[in-house]
């Protein structure tokens, strides 16, 4: 029923803002809004996975655990931001058990900091660094940038 009575509050606000503001104008605003709030959200899916030091693996010798602790950063934000994302950034605790809510991910880091010590935590000044790490080099096993890529292949 929640479910149900989100969709008609969605839909009748829709209808509403669409008759308010005309349909054109109505839908250019809110395909820009969703539009940004979409790259913001991939770049924050992408710093949480892409780091300095992120644990990388082939097939062969893949660990759950180190994908979790070690592959996946939790990011220091301020509480707002906390908000807007759902707590998404206690990011390891999804990792380790996905069907978690993310109402109650703060709290199972919170639980479960003692085992979470070897986790990476980013500030928002670290997110510029993480864009660099784009490559899989499959000797190192680790993420580099295009620049440490083509170093190591002219040397």
């Amino acid at each position: 029923m929640d479910l149900v009575a989100n969709n008609v509050v969605v839909l009748t606000s829709w209808v509403l803002m669409a008759s308010w503001l005309g349909l054109g104008l109505f839908l250019s605003c809110y395909s820009f809004v969703m539009a940004c709030s979409a790259a913001m959200f991939i770049c924050v899916f992408f710093v949480q996975h892409n780091f300095q030091g992120s644990y990388t693996s082939g097939t062969s010798g893949w660990s759950y655990f180190k994908g979790a602790i070690e592959g996946s950063s939790n990011l220091v934000l301020p509480a707002i931001l906390n908000w807007f994302t759902a707590d998404i950034a206690f990011h390891s605790v999804h990792h380790l058990c996905e069907r978690i809510p993310n109402y109650r991910l703060r709290d199972c880091h919170r639980f479960h900091s003692h085992l979470l010590q070897n986790c990476t935590y980013l500030t928002l000044k670290d997110i510029p660094h993480c864009f660099d790490l784009i490559l899989w080099d499959s000797k190192a096993l680790e993420l580099v940038s295009i620049d440490q890529a083509l170093s190591t292949a002219s040397a």
